[in-house]
């Protein structure tokens, strides 16, 4: 995929507001490699260790350009921001919007993965362009620097507003089951990572080892019949403790109406 190699200088046109390609909170490590078109083109992998599968989200609102399937670069999905700007996130394991949508910045895109021949391992590929030429990446307000292996440079995920309606990004730190209601008929299974939550009720308790919750969340489940709209327990939230139930940006999940 050629790139043509400007330096961030060369842009003229205001820089829309990027943010991390991936859920709030998450921490990922970037770097480039002596086989892309330009040294702007970033790899990322998260450092947890669960890369593939996560959600690729909208940096920036934009409508997509392009949603399709390269044999080099795998489902791929190009992104206009406006005022030149693009942004393509390539090798996805699936594509969730087609072309003509409009995303809002955190939307979810995608999944990252491993498609395409040019790649040897799960990760998300992206680059900003401007122009038609690939720019030094700035995220959340300052520039990506370019290094040339993994772990010589980390960023944090800010890409915390604007998600689609009414979802809200949650860890799990386990497969969580899932049910028709809370506590009722198992139905399914929603997978361990980072998952989109709609909303949450008070309802039977959850409790192993000491910890506990009370909360359930509605939710889409990986697997199972019916999995829509379906019922997870709070407990299995990674990043709080007993009785909370929050999304990834600290923020209380709204009560089911």
């Amino acid at each position: 995929m050629a790139g043509v190699l400007v330096t961030s200088t060369s842009a003229s046109a205001a820089v829309p507001p990027f943010q991390l390609p991936v859920p709030c909170g998450q921490r990922w490590t970037t770097s480039t490699h002596s086989g892309h078109a330009s040294q702007y083109m970033v790899d990322m992998v998260s450092t947890s260790g669960a890369t593939y599968g996560t959600p690729a989200l909208a940096s920036a609102a934009g409508t997509v350009v392009t949603s399709t399937y390269f044999s080099d670069a795998g489902n791929t999905i190009v992104v206009d921001h406006g005022g030149g700007w693009v942004t393509r996130y390539l090798h996805l394991a699936e594509r969730a919007v087609g072309v003509g949508a409009f995303v809002a910045q955190g939307q979810q895109i995608g999944a990252v993965g491993n498609t395409g021949s040019a790649t040897t391992g799960a990760h998300l590929h992206y680059e900003q362009r401007l122009n038609g030429a690939v720019v030094q990446a700035t995220i959340d307000g300052h520039s990506v620097p370019v290094t040339w292996s993994y772990n010589q440079h980390f960023e944090t995920s800010n890409n915390c507003g604007g998600s689609t309606p009414g979802r809200y990004w949650v860890d799990t730190f386990a497969d969580a089951p899932g049910y028709s209601t809370p506590g009722g008929t198992r139905t399914g299974t929603l997978n361990r990572g980072t998952n989109y939550v709609y909303c949450r009720v008070w309802g039977p308790v959850v409790e192993s080892g000491g910890s506990y919750n009370h909360w359930w969340l509605k939710t889409d489940l990986d697997s199972g019949s019916p999995w829509q709209n379906q019922w997870v327990s709070a407990y299995y939230l990674s990043r709080w403790g007993d009785d909370e139930a929050k999304d990834n940006n600290g923020n209380d999940i709204p009560a089911c109406s």
